[in-house]
């Protein structure tokens, strides 16, 4: 039975506060290194992030129930060893809970989890990811300085038996040697934007090198 699991945030300050939805962060390397670490001794998995989609759903942009992240999760694309990575504005629903401070919800175990855009572009972003990844592979919440720590925490530590556990999920594929799980990152917005923005890096980071472009072009043009 799927089980809806929710990450609250706790350090709030440390989240691109100015950041909004209209974006994917993924940062796949980081994710790597999250499911590479010691653990995992010779069994590393390979976070393979595909494509990105988007799907015209304004009134996913800001979910407030748990009906509506089942709703959203209804949405699924690709195949039941796929995993969708859902961005949205906000989120202050999942399962039993409905509260301020939530930042992603995901199933355990399941192929689907939605996180704020805001907090996936912040300072704890591959952290969360991360952690709901985790419930999708079937792992619960853990107290303590761990991954599935309730709470954002900056801690990425996943426990031997954690890894077992992990490596048993369907979503782990392989071919007898390699090890990796394909993800589907999927961008809600409330009218069809074109091209879609680009997962990595950051907009953010994009848009600030742009307008410094725009600038320099301009001023030589003044001259």
């Amino acid at each position: 039975m799927k089980i809806l699991q929710v990450l609250l945030l706790v350090a709030g300050f440390l989240i691109a506060s100015h950041a909004k939805a209209g974006f994917i962060t993924t940062n796949e390397s980081a994710l790597d290194a999250i499911f590479s670490q010691t653990s995992f001794g010779l069994k590393p998995i390979d976070i393979r992030i595909g494509a990105a989609s988007e799907l015209v759903l304004p009134d996913f942009l800001d979910i407030t129930t748990d009906v509506e992240v089942n709703q959203l999760f209804n949405f699924h694309i690709g195949g039941p060893n796929v995993v969708n990575f859902y961005f949205i504005d906000t989120i202050s629903a999942c399962g039993s809970f409905v509260i301020t401070g939530i930042v992603g919800c995901g199933e355990t175990p399941g192929n689907d989890f939605v996180v704020e855009s805001s907090a996936a572009a912040g300072s704890h972003g591959s952290e969360l990811l991360a952690h709901e990844l985790g419930h999708n592979l079937g792992l619960d919440h853990m107290s303590g300085a761990f991954l599935m720590d309730g709470t954002l925490n900056n801690i990425t530590t996943l426990t031997t038996q954690e890894v077992s556990s992990i490596h048993n999920s369907p979503l782990v594929q392989t071919n007898g040697r390699d090890f990796w799980i394909d993800i589907n990152p999927i961008l809600i917005v409330a009218t069809a934007t074109n091209p879609l923005p680009v997962p990595e890096p950051s907009t953010l980071i994009l848009l600030l090198l742009s307008f410094s472009f725009l600038f320099k072009n301009g001023l030589k043009k003044s001259k």
